[in-house]
């Protein structure tokens, strides 16, 4: 951790307040029969917005519809992968994700003793009403959304936003994420990242941190 104490602390979604998104992903694998390594380095991993139309839908560029669907399957097609919309419209918008009840306590004890919290997201309009049927939106001071700010993460620019949102400076923060990239890109950005991989080794650090039981 750097000098400057932290003054607030940035939750991504998926793989974090709710649990990790990789079986979502697996399973769009199975229904497009496709090797699970490839569509999850399409739909997570790090291409460029230019030649990934997923990343344009995450800033709010992109709407799922057939130009989507074309565009997608110019994409696959160059991983021999067959994109078919009617599969994946229904992964996104009809998804069941599962809360990740320790983070949600850390969230409440973190604002409890006065902590600023925020959720950064990479998300799609169409699965906003997921996120918000799976976690309670509200706990956050604030709440950045990929495709309303026009920006996604690893971008520097949506976590010096998301500072800028909280009041705070960059190297006042620390961002959780469960993707190495994106961890990095807030690194980047100048704030502290933690690498999710389990719930209550994150609690236990952060509490650590803070000096909080």
């Amino acid at each position: 951790m750097n000098l400057n104490p932290l003054s607030a602390v940035i939750f991504d979604y998926g793989g974090v307040m709710a649990k990790s998104p990789l079986g979502r992903v697996e399973l769009l694998a199975e229904l497009l029969n496709a090797d699970p390594e490839v569509v999850i380095s399409l739909i997570l991993g790090t291409e460029s917005t230019e030649l990934n139309p997923w990343f344009e839908a995450e800033i709010g560029k992109q709407p799922l519809d057939e130009e989507f669907a074309r565009k997608m399957r110019r994409v696959f097609s160059k991983r021999g992968v067959h994109f078919d919309l009617k599969i994946f419209r229904p992964w996104v918008t009809e998804a069941v994700n599962e809360p990740d009840e320790i983070m949600e306590r850390l969230v409440r004890k973190l604002k409890s003793e006065g902590v600023s919290v925020a959720l950064l997201t990479n998300a799609v309009p169409e699965f906003w009403p997921v996120i918000e049927t799976t976690i309670n939106v509200d706990l956050f001071d604030v709440v950045v959304d990929s495709s309303k700010v026009g920006l996604r993460k690893p971008d520097k620019r949506i976590y010096e936003l998301t500072a800028s949102l909280l009041n705070v400076d960059v190297n006042q923060c620390l961002m959780i994420d469960d993707l190495e990239h994106n961890v990095l890109g807030a690194k980047n950005a100048g704030m502290e990242g933690l690498l999710f991989v389990d719930s209550n080794l994150v609690e236990s650090e952060v509490l650590n941190y803070f000096s909080f039981s």
